[in-house]
This record gives structure tokens, sequence and C-alpha cells, in this order.
């Protein structure tokens, strides 16, 4: 062993010698220390130390003699360590579209925006010279007045998701968990495992639905953050009102609860009260999306509603001008058309139906949807049939070992996909 002396501890960063070789203790760190300078070549890299002893200007430590060693010729700059192992987000299309193309597997509307709200948005771009919103006020005013809250219960982001992201990374610490259901949106695991946290994955019922006894049942002390997808993508299915509310009671309240509902607008009968909701629930996180029933995913415009205390921890970390003018522009043009977007979800329901039946019909399983896709649990039949209907060109999101999720659009694509899928069944 050798004894090596560290001064400067006082400021929480002891720079210790051994020999000649100046070594660094990371802050909150008490046992692991690195060697911060390159000696003949080669860069001491990890040492494990001990204190000894310590008063308010010196400390002593014992050190083992194993170090790990690369060759400076070695050295690169490397990304954090929490990128690794994370999953890659997929997505249902491809680079460009053939001509006649079904493109049925990013869940988008397939009804542009209103001639007012593309008028609107074109004539903000005579703004661009300007910096927009601070914090997206305007839009905030229009959502609050919507869902009947104050300004300061609502932020706006680039997407729904840069939201989430906003979230974990406001409550949660490298180390602590965060718990779903799944399968559920691809982009949870990657969130929480870039703020260093885990993601604790409780499995759906058999029905595709999302087993909320089950979640409440697996809190530990490690969770910081209880996240529920309703309705659930890529499943479609969707949980009460009532069912909602009994676990925001059960839930500890010093565990955030988000409750993801980009596709809250395709299921107006299980919609979450929400002012009640956040006026009983202080720990409650709603996000929404205008990606997916308001038609402006090419505008990437989410929200959070919630208590004071989350929106300004949210805000916190957000950088300003989250959302250019054109897109505040257009949200608000939308946010103003809610008969348009009530006839566009009867529309869907009509359809989703109708394409749900036929599948089954055909002899295919179909779980209950309450979105604007419908999900087939094929399991390792999954790629199969995504193959098959790809070659028809249809274009769908395929989870392989779980199902393949489609996506509800004209009455044409309904056919098309209707007749692939009964092709490929019957040549099995």
């Amino acid at each position: 062993m050798r004894v090596a002396h560290a001064i400067s501890a006082s400021e929480g960063i002891a720079t210790v010698f051994s020999g000649n070789l100046p070594l660094t203790r990371p802050r909150k760190s008490r046992c692991l220390y690195k060697f911060d300078q390159v000696v003949e070549s080669h860069e001491l890299r990890i040492v494990q130390v001990e204190a000894i002893h310590q008063d308010h200007r010196h400390c002593f430590f014992t050190t083992s003699e194993k170090f790990e060693v690369r060759s400076a010729e070695q050295q690169s700059l490397q990304s954090s360590s929490r990128l690794r192992n994370l999953p890659g987000y997929g997505r249902g299309r491809i680079a460009s579209f053939p001509a006649g193309t079904a493109r049925l597997g990013s869940n988008e509307n397939s009804i542009p925006p209103s001639e007012q709200t593309v008028e609107q948005a074109s004539n903000a771009l005579t703004e661009l010279n300007r910096y927009p919103d601070l914090r997206g006020e305007s839009l905030s005013a229009a959502l609050a007045e919507l869902h009947g809250l104050r300004i300061e219960n609502v932020a706006v982001s680039a997407g729904s998701v840069v939201m989430l992201d906003l979230l974990v990374r406001a409550y949660c610490d490298a180390g602590d968990d965060v718990l779903t259901a799944w399968p559920s949106y691809e982009a949870y695991p990657i969130i929480a495992g870039g703020q260093g946290c885990s993601l604790t994955k409780i499995p759906l019922t058999q029905e595709q639905g999302v087993d909320l006894d089950a979640i409440v049942a697996s809190i530990s002390d490690r969770t910081r953050i209880v996240l529920i997808c309703n309705p659930n993508n890529p499943t479609g299915t969707a949980v009460s009102l009532q069912e909602i509310d009994r676990i925001l009671n059960e839930i500890p309240k010093d565990r955030l609860v988000i409750l993801d509902e980009a596709y809250a607008e395709y299921n107006p009968s299980r919609l979450s009260d929400i002012s009640n909701a956040l006026a009983e629930h202080s720990n409650l996180a709603v996000l929404r999306t205008f990606s997916k029933a308001y038609g402006l995913a090419g505008m990437r415009i989410g929200y959070c509603l919630a208590s004071s205390d989350i929106i300004d921890a949210v805000q916190a970390l957000q950088p300003p001008f989250p959302l250019p003018t054109p897109a505040l522009t257009a949200a608000i043009s939308a946010v103003g058309e809610q008969q348009s977007l009530a006839e566009h979800i009867a529309s869907n329901e009509v359809e989703r139906r109708r394409l749900t039946d036929e599948l089954r019909a055909i002899g295919l399983s179909v779980a209950d949807s309450y979105a604007n896709f419908v999900f087939l649990p094929l399991g390792e039949e999954s790629q199969a049939f995504s193959n098959a209907l790809s070659q028809d060109g249809i274009v769908t999101r395929c989870f392989p070992g779980d199902g393949v999720r489609i996506t509800i659009a004209t009455s044409e694509d309904s056919m098309r996909v209707i007749e692939a899928a009964g092709r490929w069944f019957n040549s099995k």
C-alpha cells in the first residue's frame, strides 16, 4: 500500500499527490479517484482510495496498487456511459415513399391541417427575424382556457417527448427508477436510461391492457416516477377515468405520476377530467400533443398540464423559446377548431371499428383500441406479416416478437390492409 497526501479538500475536490502523479476526486464521491495526468504515454485511470485521516486542510489516504492503464495513443473522446446499451428509436417509415404507398406506420393524421391554420402559420413566417414567445405563453394561455386551468399550470415544448425528458431530468437522479407498463412507447427506455435511471417494465394483461394493480404493487423505494401511457402505444388499449383516479389515491404523493395522453382526443369517453384531477393530485402531470388528432406532427408541439410546482421545475430546465412562431400560431389556430377536431375523431372511430371487425373476421387477433391505430399481437409472426404488407405498398410499424401496429387512415387504405392481411393469413 502507498500513502498519498491531498490538499484543497475543503472545497470538495481533493488534488492528491502520490509521488509526482496528481489525481482528483470527483464531488460527492468518497472512494473513487481518477488520475488526471498522462505519465510516460500512459494514463492511470482508476484507483480505490480509503481516507484514514482528515483535518481542515489536509487528507491522508491509503491506496491500492491496482490501476487501469491505457496508452495515450488509445485515448479518445468518449460519450457518457449512460448512453451505452440504450435502445434505438424505430420509425414506421422510410426516407422517401414511392407513389401509392400507404403510410400507416407513424400514427400521423392523414388529413392535412385546415386552410385557416396553414394560412396563419404561413403569415407568421414574415416574423422569422424576431424571437418567438420566451416560454410559448400565447399557446399556454389558449390551452389553459381550453382545459379550464390557469396559465401557470401549462408548459409547452417541441413535442410531448421533449416534455417527458424534461420531467425525468427534473425529478430523477442517476440510480432512480421509472415504473411503466410494457410494451409501451419505445422512447421510455431511452429517456430513463439517458438520465441514468432504470426502467421497470410491468407486463401488459392478456388483453394487451395496462395492469394498474401490478404497477402500484411494484412501487419501490427507488421509484421516482410512475409513467402510464393512456391510451397505450402501441396497443391502443385504455384505462378508465375511475381506474386512473383509484391508483392516484394509492400512489404515494412523493412520486411523480405522468399520464402520457398523446392519443387522448381519440378517447373522449375516457378523457381525464384535468382540472379536477390536478386540483386533487399535486403529483400528477399530464402530457398531450398536437401531432396526432390535431394533425400537426410536422410542427412538433407538445404540452404538459400540472401543478405550478411541476411546471416551475420543467421551466427551470427547458431552454428559452421552445417553439417557433409558426408552430405557436398553427397550434393556437388548431385549438380554435374544436368542431373540426370532433368530426375527425368521429370519422376515425368509424374506420377503426371497421378495420378491427374485418381483421378479426379474417381470423386475426386485434386489441381493443381507443387511439388512431390498431394493434395485432402476432408474436413471432409479426415481422412476416409486416413484410407481407410492405410488399403490397403498405408501411406499418412492426414490434418484432410482440405485434404490428397499423395507423387508421382513409377507407381506401383500410381496404388495402384488409385485402393484404387476408392474402397473408390464407397463405400460411
